[in-house]
């Protein structure tokens, strides 16, 4: 018999205005699905990117009614999740972390507050282990034993990694029934997110996410796809697709498209996915359907439009390709949402200047950027640390989203004060998204019409802060 647990699953906070928190809230979709593998347990979540006024006093009082807390960790919330196990500690909590961080840096075991580590897809070895299974036995845990006398509690041990799941089919529903809604928006229009694939194929130098599912990549039926947009809370206008590569099936995406279309969903959805330059330019078809079925937006990973840079990085695409990529979306009536990295190596000031100035030129209508970033585990973070970009002994704990890593070309400090200028510079200027070709078309939507009074509220006023 199992003995039924009290779980408090944890979200760190993001720092204010970084990365993709300045204009998305998410639910936590990865907490939410880990919750669905243990039904037999009381899992209640506490996502604090929606708490940000929360004491350390409440959330001490809230941790210490659980028997167990598990954190998702990502490298900038390493400092806070170290935190949070140190406050459940106090109270003798068992305490777990999963994520990015710990499955690409698993010597986070050793830090003295954390008992688990979940490296890699965590549903089935969180599940194993709240279930009680022997530690030694569960795939893709890291441990202490708690029964040595070498100072390190026994020591500690990384079992071997579990395989990925091979049919996402199998995973259960996210428990979409353990978070308030309201909080959650993309571009301040109410908006959850959804799951299709896992992973990407391909081998950018700087990213974790090929790292973390070893380029391997899985995707979901059309059939399965339209099951989780079924359970989209009514209260929710959009759907951001969180996959990694959502176009990169051609076949499935339009198979998708067409049962959006047969079952009305687009009647009460918009839809935003990530996708590659590449894969727009290679099939205008896909992107009319895509339109004809709800999409408004796609997010691309352009990161430099200098392509010795693009080679350098493994991006696999050309300036080319982009350019076709940007006129199809606007063409069909698509906003095209850009983020870029400062600080590429080989990139001058007066390269990421001229990158800057081509966002306005081909006229994307959204854009973020950040600086280059040198991640446990890549390709990018062995570089760093050969050529001394880095100290290799830095401590990700000190870190919070700002330029860490010198180039050959740029300082740290350049590269912050570059990645600060560029919100300036492009949004002081609004006309690019409330007169763009691809915006027009969308105002026409029903749907888009009732949603616009909020955003226009909320969406503009943050601009304009910001600027």
């Amino acid at each position: 018999m199992v003995f039924r647990m009290k779980v408090l699953l944890v979200y760190p906070p993001f720092q204010v205005g970084a990365g993709m928190s300045q204009i998305i809230r998410s639910p936590p979709l990865s907490l939410l699905q880990l919750a669905a593998t243990i039904p037999e347990h009381y899992v209640e979540i506490l996502d604090l990117n929606v708490n940000p006024h929360m004491s350390i006093t409440d959330i001490e009082k809230k941790i210490s009614k659980f028997d167990l807390i598990g954190i998702t960790c990502m490298t900038n919330m390493l400092k806070v999740t170290l935190n949070l196990c140190k406050i459940a500690k106090k109270y003798n909590i068992t305490t777990v972390v999963g994520g990015f961080h710990p499955t690409l840096n698993p010597d986070m075991i050793k830090e003295p507050n954390i008992d688990y580590l979940v490296r890699g897809e965590g549903e089935f070895t969180f599940k194993e282990l709240i279930n009680g299974l022997d530690p030694r036995e569960i795939l893709g845990l890291s441990y202490k034993e708690n029964n040595g006398n070498n100072g390190n509690n026994g020591g500690f041990h990384h079992n071997e990694p579990r395989p990925f799941v091979q049919n996402l089919d199998n995973l259960p529903f996210p428990r979409k029934d353990l978070v308030n809604y309201s909080p959650y928006h993309y571009l301040w229009v109410p908006a959850d997110v959804v799951e299709t694939s896992r992973g990407c194929p391909f081998d950018c130098s700087f990213c974790c996410v090929t790292k973390f599912y070893c380029r391997t990549w899985r995707k979901k039926s059309p059939s399965r796809v339209i099951k989780e947009l079924m359970l989209v809370p009514k209260s929710q206008k959009l759907v951001f697709f969180v996959d990694d590569n959502f176009t990169l099936d051609h076949k499935r995406v339009k198979r998708i498209c067409r049962l959006i279309r047969e079952y009305g969903i687009n009647k009460r959805l918009f839809f935003v996915c990530q996708t590659r330059v590449d894969d727009v330019a290679e099939d205008p078809e896909m992107i009319r359907e895509m339109a004809r079925s709800g999409f408004i937006c796609f997010f691309f990973g352009f990161e430099s439009f200098k392509q010795m840079s693009l080679d350098n990085m493994n991006k696999k695409i050309s300036l080319k390709q982009a350019k076709k990529a940007i006129e199809i979306c606007h063409d069909n009536g698509i906003m095209v949402f850009g983020s870029f990295i400062v600080g590429n190596i080989g990139e001058t000031r007066e390269d990421t200047l001229k990158t800057f100035r081509m966002m306005k030129s081909l006229k994307i209508d959204f854009m973020m950027t950040n600086p280059l970033t040198p991640f446990p585990g890549t390709k990018l973070w062995e570089d760093a640390v050969k050529n001394g970009w880095i100290d290799k002994d830095f401590d990700w704990k000190d870190w919070e989203f700002g330029a860490i890593m010198n180039t050959p070309d740029l300082s740290a400090g350049e590269i912050q004060h570059l990645c600060e200028y560029s919100l300036k510079y492009f949004y002081r200027d609004l006309k690019y998204f409330l007169f763009g070709k691809s915006s027009l078309k969308m105002y026409k939507s029903p749907l888009f019409i009732r949603i616009l009074p909020g955003f226009l509220l909320k969406g503009l006023k943050n601009f304009l802060i910001k600027i």
